[in-house]
């Protein structure tokens, strides 16, 4: 049975409720909620305990502070009343068959529920891809998140963030807010992405026909739309002349290069034949241009066979097969 009783200011509500069921042997005396006039929430899920002072012995705080009171959504207020407060906690103690000597209600007619928000924009989610790819795609970059604005809870929540596919140029990720086990918000993201690929790349300033060294290189990792024509073989370019003026940083191409070739087509070369503990040289006429270390057609005037060799120095190749 509910009691009102006025009293002043406070306008108490006193709740008498005969004792039904007496479980875990306990004796209470009474107990005391006074409610706040605005109650600020990190949950969806409201309890007695965030919206009143909760006075009484620890069994009774303890009790009492897991009555459920609302549901709000994230970034919403609602209003309740000292009334429906009053017929929740009945409704609780009834239906877990436990009874109160006597409960006073205090405060305020309404309580104002408020679920405060922050509000991000498409950086916050940008960000949050740029690190998702970094630690499981570090060989892509992100180009484009659509500028979404995104409400989150001002705390009791969590991000998600999952991969839904993931191509050479676009991808998609699932974007996820939960709170209490529960998604509030559900948000697929299409992204613009390019692979990255490492390049030489001049590390200083190269003159046209300047003969072109190791330290004048670099390797250096490019978008891929930028890395056109580019190759890692820093081999390519070490003593090879420039055939342009090359700015720092600029990918080199093998087209920007007049090729140090060791061997040159026609020129007579030194073949060395190895085999075990036999050595042989002989005289052969190279049919391809090579730098050191590439493998060329080689003809040995003496048969008229085309033998593969591999360049070793200027005017030299060792024998690979026939």
């Amino acid at each position: 049975m509910l009691l009102m009783k006025c009293s002043g200011r406070w306008q108490a509500l006193s709740l008498k409720v005969l004792l039904l069921l007496f479980i875990s042997s306990f004796k209470v005396l009474g107990a005391e909620v006074e409610l706040r006039e605005v109650a600020t929430l990190n949950s969806t899920e409201v309890n007695l305990s965030d919206i009143a002072k909760i006075e009484g012995s620890q069994l009774e705080r303890e009790l009492l502070s897991k009555v459920r009171i609302a549901s709000v959504p994230p970034c919403r207020e609602k209003e309740i009343s000292k009334e429906e407060v009053a017929r929740k906690i009945v409704s609780f103690l009834r239906v877990n068959g436990i009874s109160l000597k006597e409960i006073r209600v205090s405060g305020p007619d309404k309580v104002l529920l408020k679920f405060p928000c922050k509000k991000l924009g498409g950086e916050h989610l940008k960000k949050l891809i740029e690190s998702y790819l970094a630690k499981h795609y570090p060989d892509y970059e992100l180009l484009y998140v659509p500028d979404v604005r995104v409400e989150l809870p001002a705390g009791g929540y969590r991000e998600v963030l999952n991969l839904e596919s993931l191509g050479r140029r676009y991808g998609r990720f699932l974007y996820e807010i939960r709170s209490g086990g529960k998604v509030l918000k559900k948000i697929w993201l299409p992204v613009r992405v390019e692979r990255k690929v490492k390049v030489v790349v001049a590390a200083r300033p190269i003159s046209r026909g300047e003969r072109i060294t190791l330290s004048d290189l670099k390797l250096q990792t490019v978008r891929e739309s930028s890395a056109r024509g580019g190759t890692d073989n820093l081999k390519l370019f070490v003593g090879a002349k420039a055939r342009r003026d090359i700015l720092p940083g600029e990918v080199l191409k093998e087209s920007d290069v007049v090729p140090n070739f060791a061997v040159k087509r026609g020129m007579p070369v030194r073949v060395v034949y190895r085999k075990g503990a036999l050595r042989v040289e002989l005289l052969g006429i190279a049919l391809q241009n090579g730098m050191v270390g590439n493998i060329i057609k080689v003809k040995n005037p003496s048969t008229g066979k085309v033998i593969l060799c591999r360049v070793t120095g200027s005017g030299s190749v060792e024998f690979v097969s026939e």
